[in-house]
């Protein structure tokens, strides 16, 4: 054997687990080179940047950095911060350690910063699903590092999602490795970060019903969020008004389809707002309607809930969420297009899945961030429901016990 073999297959034990040096190796150079990919976005200036981080930013250099959070929003030009407390503390902590570095390098750092513990969270993810495979779970991380969703969304976008999905994913592994506790906890704190964390609620429903995930740590999500608000407060906001922040952006918006290819997008967007508004609530309705029929058919069929399975359940329940609910924008399947990744490693025949959620993903990013010529969305909304009808029929078959699949 030659040396440099020797060397790129000598072993490292960490936190209990073996990497050979060609693994490191692997994970240090896409890490550098996701970084890099990264950092070659950071002067483009989403219209999301100019029109809301920029101006937050600005707002909170002239508050004088603290007092930034007692100013109530709206009232005045002197705050129009319209998202939780939780990411308005990571502004204020930007004022004061920017030294004179842009604005906008500092959110999207603090993104890309976050990108990392996805891509980490998805390997750890994966060497569970797959009992331990040291490889699939670094090709894991090192895929993350170059998705398409995760690079625009943090390198171009300079948007968040990357710290509420964090947060989340940390969620979804606890519930995998049975830690209930642990795992109500990061998704209270995802929830703090933003509401989009609710469309875990069907997956934890499902597996309580099946007795995987102990509900009574749910407790946590309130206790957490109510902690949140404390800095806040103490600033001088309304504790009333920050718990109200989720209830007023629910109805913030009244477009059915806020770029993502849900079902609402072949209804024409010419429709009255009044008759929209009216659709909306309808349209909440049925997706509960919907979640209610598969939690009843799941709870009811008998198998052997596989950590394959909850990564498959996952996916499907975030991509059908985005999909029937109305006002989704096209960022908001990020969690389960990560996850993707995960599935794909656990059988590379469902490749075609992750990367057919990544073109969507890329259209659709694309579309908002550079302008391009996509105007109409109708027939990524027939790939969606291809792809998630493909997901869901997997997730069946998995729900079959072996001489059913034999039969």
């Amino acid at each position: 054997m030659r040396t440099i073999d020797k060397l790129l297959d000598a072993e490292v034990e960490y936190f209990k687990i073996r990497f050979r040096m060609v693994d490191l190796i692997f994970a240090a150079v896409m890490l550098a080179l996701g970084l890099i990919f990264r950092l070659s976005l950071y002067d483009v200036i989403s219209g999301d940047y100019a029109l809301s981080f920029a101006d937050w930013m600005r707002e909170c250099h002239e508050a004088g950095g603290f007092a930034y959070l007692g100013i109530k929003p709206g009232v005045s030009d002197a705050s129009t911060f319209d998202y939780n407390c939780m990411f308005q503390y990571i502004i204020v902590l930007l004022h004061y350690i920017g030294g004179g570095v842009k604005d906008i390098y500092l959110v999207k750092t603090v993104s890309v910063i976050f990108d990392v513990v996805c891509a980490v969270t998805i390997g750890r993810i994966t060497f569970e699903a797959t009992s331990g495979n040291v490889r699939k779970s670094v090709l894991a991380f090192g895929c993350i590092m170059f998705l398409p969703t995760s690079v625009l969304n943090s390198g171009a976008w300079a948007q968040n999602d990357a710290i509420f999905g964090s947060f989340l994913l940390l969620s979804f592994l606890h519930f995998m490795k049975g830690n209930s506790n642990r795992g109500f906890i990061y998704l209270a704190i995802s929830y703090s970060f933003k509401q989009q964390a609710i469309f875990l609620a069907p997956f934890i429903i499902i597996l309580w019903l099946k007795d995987k995930i102990k509900l009574r740590y749910v407790f946590w999500v309130p206790v957490i969020y109510v902690l949140s608000t404390i800095p806040a407060v103490i600033a001088g906001r309304n504790f009333g008004e920050l718990m109200g922040i989720y209830g007023s952006q629910a109805t913030m918006f009244s477009r059915l389809s806020m770029n993502y290819p849900s079902i609402y997008t072949i209804i024409t967007g010419q429709l009255d707002v009044e008759i929209r508004k009216k659709l909306i609530p309808a349209g909440v309705i049925c997706t509960l309607a919907i979640f209610g029929a598969l939690a009843y058919v799941i709870r009811n069929k008998k198998f052997e809930v596989t950590r394959e399975y909850m990564v498959t359940l996952a996916i499907f329940t975030i991509l059908l969420c985005c999909f029937c609910l109305p006002t989704m924008h096209e960022r908001y399947a990020y969690v389960a297009e990560l996850l993707a990744v995960v599935y794909a490693l656990l059988n590379y025949k469902r490749a075609a899945v992750c990367t057919f959620l990544q073109v969507i993903a890329m259209i659709t990013y694309t579309r908002f961030l550079f302008g391009s010529t996509v105007t109409v969305l109708w027939p990524l909304t027939v790939a969606m429901l291809v792809i998630i009808l493909a997901v869901g029929r997997d997730m069946y078959l998995q729900m079959k016990v072996p001489e059913e699949i034999h039969d």
